[in-house]
């Protein structure tokens, strides 16, 4: 059995508006780039959190084909932005549930692959809109319900890196001092000349 789905792109793009409803910019990719890496992880976190929270509690049925195809779209979209939004991040706090949220999504990438998702060796996702409506809502349900624990483990790491992004600066390293200020134990006088 096969999931209707008639989507349209201004469905999806709500969808998305409203997981990503603390920062709303940061679901449009012509926006992204102007916004700061920190508030990007922060936003794209809390996003996929929210849409593994929706995907547990989702119906799979073939009537709800389009909800379907959205969140499963939404979970794809938004785990490609934490993707890029993090890798680059300088925090154990970030780089290693981001790490785990990795190994996990290609520990499963036989089952995705079976509905539609592939997993790139870099570990960026594609999703294939023919082979998703074509699977059957039971075997999307194996993957994504609350049956099975992985939306779960991807609720968890996303959490894990939301706290830690609202933390920590993940762009650069903590400086020891800044231009203007003096170590403690040095010669301070270059720095009181300097303010004169």
């Amino acid at each position: 059995m096969n999931i209707n789905v008639n989507s349209s792109t201004s469905s999806y793009n709500y969808i998305l508006r409203n997981y990503y409803s603390k920062n709303r910019n940061a679901s449009r990719t012509i926006l992204r780039s102007n916004i700061d890496d920190q508030l990007l992880v922060t936003a794209d976190s809390d996003a996929l959190s929210k849409i593994s929270k929706a995907l547990r509690n989702i119906e799979y049925s073939s009537d709800n084909g389009v909800g379907i195809y959205n969140n499963v779209k939404a979970f794809v979209d938004t785990y490609n932005n934490l993707s890029a939004s993090s890798g680059s991040s300088v925090s154990y706090d970030i780089a290693h549930p981001n790490k785990l949220l990795k190994s996990l999504v290609k520990s499963k990438a036989d089952e995705l692959e079976e509905i539609g998702i592939s997993v790139s060796a870099s570990g960026k996702l594609s999703l294939d809109k023919e082979t998703l409506i074509k699977s059957s809502p039971r075997k999307l349900s194996k993957i994504f319900s609350s049956d099975s624990d992985f939306t779960q483990k991807i609720k968890y790491y996303s959490n894990k890196i939301y706290k830690a992004s609202n933390l920590i600066n993940l762009s650069t390293p903590p400086d020891i001092s800044l231009p203007g200020t003096a170590i403690p134990g040095e010669n301070t006088s270059s720095v009181i000349d300097a303010k004169v």
